[in-house]
């Protein structure tokens, strides 16, 4: 893809979540309690967390974790600034997750990344990303990740997407989106992207970048990894 085209997609998951923090704030934490329960319950109180993409913290709701065994990264300033405003003794950071070089080698016992990688633009930074959080995982550590299931109306979006690339009506990647993002009552807020895995496309990804699969999960909108950083 080229790279005015990745800037463009980037720019879209950027404003994205800075136009629908507080809509994002208001729904997902129904969601979470579907999503996040299991993947929360195989996290230690001891264990030291990195939340890439950590939005509203929601994480800190299903999770035991003291202050300063977590530390929550996200691009965007207004969902940083829920996620402040509802745990104020927690450490939180704005960044992107392009660049971590900021971090030590070996600092986190656990990678934390929820609904996050499938809004990267690009396999390559992708791949780095991932690459990254082995770096800053300890050996032995882990990582739990997800993504959407292609399932209903996304599927549907996924054929359509398809039919647009194949006449030269879509410039991005064959299994890139592009789709509104709506208020309750239907109004469309922003645009919003999204890098439609397949289940087996994922666990080579998450392969790829070093990590060995132990688990696959899957509930009612996602499926779970986690994985392990080799000792």
């Amino acid at each position: 893809m080229k790279a005015r085209r990745l800037f463009e997609l980037k720019q879209i998951v950027a404003s994205s979540y800075e136009l629908t923090a507080v809509h994002f704030d208001a729904t997902r934490s129904k969601i979470a309690a579907a999503d996040f329960r299991w993947a929360a319950g195989q996290i230690k109180a001891d264990d030291e967390v990195f939340d890439a993409g950590c939005g509203n913290g929601r994480l800190l709701d299903y999770s035991h974790l003291s202050p300063e065994k977590y530390l929550g990264f996200d691009q965007s300033r207004n969902l940083l600034s829920l996620a402040q405003a509802r745990h104020p003794d927690y450490r939180f950071l704005a960044g992107e997750l392009s660049d971590l070089s900021i971090f030590s080698d070996n600092q986190f016992s656990v990678i934390f990344c929820s609904a996050v990688i499938s809004h990267i633009p690009g396999r390559l930074e992708r791949r780095q990303i991932l690459s990254e959080f082995l770096r800053l995982s300890r050996p032995g550590g882990h990582l739990l990740i997800n993504f959407w299931k292609m399932e209903g109306k996304n599927k549907r979006r996924l054929y359509l997407t398809r039919w647009q690339k194949l006449i030269g009506r879509h410039p991005y990647g064959w299994r890139d989106l592009i789709f509104p993002w709506k208020s309750a009552d239907g109004q469309i807020i922003s645009s919003r992207y999204y890098h439609a895995f397949t289940k087996r496309g994922f666990r080579r990804e998450i392969q790829s970048a070093g990590w060995q699969i132990e688990v696959v999960k899957n509930d009612r909108f996602n499926y779970w990894l986690l994985a392990r950083r080799p000792k």
